[in-house]
């Protein structure tokens, strides 16, 4: 399956040319820094403990990310699917020269317009660091709405130092979605 718009196209799982180029991105503190698995993603030592641990961290639909001139630049899922009709999303763009530059937007737009049309989810949950303003600002421009937040329950990587940051909870429902 592809999903395509303007600046990249989305195809369904990951090919064993991705996982490489994974573990060097998940070792890379700059693009993890906000994850709240960032030292479970630096620690990994091979493509195989990669492999199982996105397995395990994305119970659900992943897509690969790749430019129209077939670049990939990481990935994004659809997990944790409860009824009614919700899911979690997660975007992941982990080459640094595709950061601010529009594909975000793009990218997520694609995901959502496959939950809400293709699988026919009411709303979209996602979570990410109080402190990732970038990431705050893209899923508000989408539509997302805060909804919780959860004081102190991760440690990342922000100004330079190992600190406590609460997770941010956001959500948008399919009617928000369509006049977004």
């Amino acid at each position: 399956m592809i999903l395509k718009d303007e600046k990249v196209y989305l195809r369904k799982d990951l090919v064993e040319e991705n996982f490489p180029l994974l573990l060097r991105w998940f070792g890379d503190l700059e693009v993890m820094k906000y994850v709240g698995w960032v030292k479970k993603g630096l620690a990994l030592k091979n493509v195989e403990e990669l492999k199982s641990f996105i397995i395990e961290l994305e119970d659900g639909i992943i897509f690969g990310i790749y430019t129209i001139d077939n670049k990939f630049i990481g990935y994004a899922s659809l997990a944790y699917f409860k009824q009614p009709a919700e899911c979690e999303f997660a975007i992941f763009i982990l080459d640094k020269d595709f950061w601010g530059k529009g594909f975000g937007l793009e990218i997520s737009r694609l995901v959502l317009k496959y939950a809400f049309e293709d699988l026919a989810m009411e709303k979209v949950v996602l979570s990410t660091s109080e402190f990732h303003q970038g990431a705050i600002r893209l899923y508000e421009k989408i539509g997302f709405r805060k909804s919780k937040i959860i004081s102190n329950d991760r440690t990342i990587f922000h100004n330079g130092k190992w600190v406590l940051s609460g997770t941010l909870e956001m959500e948008i429902k399919k009617a928000e979605f369509e006049v977004a």
